[in-house]
């Protein structure tokens, strides 16, 4: 079976697209003809009020008059510009320049390129400080107009929207795709307030830990600022609650909504999607939204397809609030989905079947909410059940395999799944049905201990019997009154559970059913909880799932005009030259109760002559006897030969948990020209708190 992990996705989506392996090839030039700018490409600093100097690459149009100007593009990430994301900064980068924007790419302080030491977390208050300062400055360039957007996809998704929030008066507008409004609850840390451990945090505390580039000195300022840094994962793994640390930069607690306008970009397979609806819904700034069918990815390249060349609209929105240009574009349907037909679960489609749908608002004119009550006779129907009989599930802490590593990349059939589940099904559907919004949920549940997760899917079955995950979400039971005072249950005692699903847009077909499955583990996006036991769910008024149904609309209509995605320039200075991955697989032995996960890449490249390595493998396990006993470990590796000199570093994590505790280990080892340079190792006992 074939997963995708949250972290997995969100960084070697990107890092494959930056090596070129999923992004589009070929060249487009510079050439009169197309009225395109020529472009230089220039590596200078920004030096910051506190004296950290930022690393920028410029992606500079080249003025064909005196005194023309060009508005400022900015992005800024700790995914390290000269060496990781180099070939995909250059796609980017190069089509806005010959189209007459200049593009700043920003290592975050401390990593990549920058000065000053490793940050003590992701978004920290100094690097938003940071964006705030870089605006002013990139304003007030000699070549700038003074006009400023923010733009990126996941971490500078992020932070455009927190800059954003802090409104720096040069900031026109940003672009983010696959974002977050609420760091606890919509992040990869934990997903939905649940604790979700996976590659993402061993991979970038390898990779901050990696020397500053371009020169790779190795010294004590280096050894103090990054080597010798504390791993983000003790950081995040110490905060299981929400709490300040979570909210400082989350817009959803900001008593002030979003005043800059922003153009969202979201995928119904990314585990992100639903900040998009968060920022439309309370912005006072104009906001248009873009809801496709793929995965943590922009749309030209995102799978599964079908794709556009969100670029031209990007032009588009820049050149109106950079340019002053009037193109129209406030005047087009501010909110478009692509409203997927159901089809058969498939883990490697291309493309899917299904429509774009272009609104003005959401929830669209004519939409209504349909409530459908589980019953003890294992059917969804819109009347509650009379008894409210409790029906009882065994905890078994490896099932959830087939839902895959976060609630998005695509599944297979949820079978497997729906035997550890309880499971509701409708009677089969005389017509069709569309769904487009964030079913609600509410569960009447009972356990026979003080803590276990719940989860909630949405599924469709074909009259064949097999079953195509919708949608889903998980429910952490502590925060049922509070996210910030959680409770554990009391054993026996019924309590009520709501939620949300993930957003979803879903034609259930004639004949087909609609399946709503309730279950007590998802592993391996959920670390499994301690004790092993029973949960109990009560049908009757308190169990059900509100659908959001939606007028149907001819398939064949095509309501939104969409681009066919271009060519991008390939950078002249590098390439790809060797790829092995990323390789899943997952078992369970339902006679022992073992699960596990693994997943693995291999990824090479050149730049500049120099040759650059990296190798991961990471590993989850759990038996359904011992569920406290989960386990992760990984192994992460970058090798870098640069003029013939080679920096290896080797990092290593393992986390374990009792009843009571997480047992987390964390070494990194350093090699220079295969000599031992510098090891390291970080343990900590951290207590369980209600995860």
């Amino acid at each position: 079976m074939r997963l995708m992990l949250a972290a997995w996705q969100r960084w070697m989506l990107g890092l494959l697209l930056v090596l070129g392996l999923l992004g589009c090839s070929g060249q487009t030039g510079m050439t009169p003809e197309n009225n395109h700018y020529e472009f230089s490409m220039e590596n200078d600093f920004l030096e910051m009020r506190d004296g950290v100097r930022l690393a920028v690459t410029y992606y500079r149009p080249l003025a064909r008059s005196p005194d023309e100007s060009f508005p400022v593009i900015l992005e800024m990430l700790p995914y390290r510009k000269d060496d990781f994301f180099a070939l995909g900064d250059y796609d980017y980068g190069s089509y806005f320049a010959k189209r007459g924007y200049v593009l700043a790419r920003v290592d975050v302080r401390g990593t990549g390129g920058s000065t000053g030491p490793v940050p003590v977390s992701e978004y920290s208050a100094a690097e938003i400080a940071d964006a705030q300062e870089l605006i002013d400055q990139l304003s007030r360039k000699p070549w700038s107009n003074g006009k400023v957007g923010m733009y990126g996809l996941s971490w500078s998704a992020f932070n455009s929207l927190m800059t954003a929030h802090r409104k720096p008066p040069a900031l026109k507008a940003i672009i983010a795709a696959h974002g977050s409004t609420d760091l606890f609850y919509n992040d990869v840390h934990y997903i939905d307030g649940a604790l979700h451990i996976d590659s993402y945090a061993h991979q970038i505390d390898t990779d901050n830990a990696m020397p500053q580039s371009p020169d790779y000195r190795i010294d004590e300022a280096y050894f103090k600022n990054r080597f010798d840094r504390e791993p983000w994962i003790f950081t995040w793994l110490r905060q299981q609650q929400d709490g300040e640390f979570w909210r400082a930069q989350s817009l959803a607690f900001k008593q002030q909504p979003l005043e800059v306008p922003a153009y969202l970009i979201g995928g119904l397979l990314d585990g992100y999607r639903d900040f998009a609806l968060d920022v439309s819904r309370t912005s006072t700034a104009p906001v248009i939204v873009e809801m496709g069918p793929w995965n943590h990815a922009w749309p030209e390249y995102g799978v599964p397809g079908p794709n556009y060349e969100w670029r031209q609209k990007a032009l588009r929105w820049w050149d109106y609030w950079l340019k002053g240009i009037d193109t129209g574009i406030l005047q087009e349907p501010a909110r478009m989905a692509f409203m997927r037909t159901g089809h058969a679960p498939a883990t490697d489609l291309k493309t899917v079947p299904g429509y774009w749908r272009c609104d003005a608002q959401w929830p669209v004119q004519g939409a209504i909410t349909e409530r459908r009550y589980p019953q003890a006779g294992q059917g969804l129907s819109p009347a509650p059940a009379a008894s409210g009989l409790a029906q009882t599930l065994r905890y078994k802490a490896g099932a959830g395999l087939a839902g895959g590593g976060w609630w998005g990349e695509q599944t297979g059939d949820m079978a497997a799944d729906d035997m550890h589940s309880l499971v509701y099904d409708s009677a089969p559907l005389t017509e069709a049905m569309e769904i487009m919004g964030m079913p609600q949920v509410r569960l009447k549940v009972a356990a026979d201990a003080p803590f276990y997760q719940w989860s909630v899917r949405l599924e469709d079955v074909a009259p064949d019997g097999r079953v195509s995950l919708v949608s889903g979400a998980v429910i952490n039971p502590s925060q049922r009154f509070s996210r910030l005072e959680p409770q554990a249950l009391v054993p026996g005692e019924p309590t009520i559970l709501n939620t949300a699903i993930h957003f979803t847009t879903w034609r259930f077909k004639p004949g087909h059913r609609i399946r709503f499955a309730v279950s007590n583990a998802q592993f391996p996006m959920i670390w499994p909880s301690p004790t092993p036991g029973a949960t109990s769910l009560f049908t009757g008024v308190d169990t059900w799932v509100d659908l959001p149904v939606v007028p149907l609309r001819d398939q064949g209509s095509q309501a939104c005009r969409m681009s066919p995605p271009q060519a991008s320039e390939a950078a002249p200075f590098g390439r790809v030259i060797d790829s092995d991955g990323p390789v899943f697989s997952s078992t369970r032995d339902e006679e022992t109760g073992d699960s596990s996960f693994t997943a693995s890449n291999e990824l090479s490249w050149v730049l500049h002559d120099n040759l650059y390595r990296s190798q991961e493998r990471y590993r989850w396990e759990v038996n359904d006897a011992r569920p406290a006993q989960a386990r992760y470990q990984g192994e992460r590796r970058n090798l870098f030969t640069i003029e013939g000199r080679e920096i290896d570093l080797l990092a290593r994590a393992r986390i374990e948990s009792d009843e009571s505790y997480f047992y987390l280990t964390f070494t990194r080892e350093l090699k220079e020209d295969g000599m031992l340079v510098r090891e390291k190792t970080w343990q900590e006992r951290i207590a369980r708190m209600y995860q």
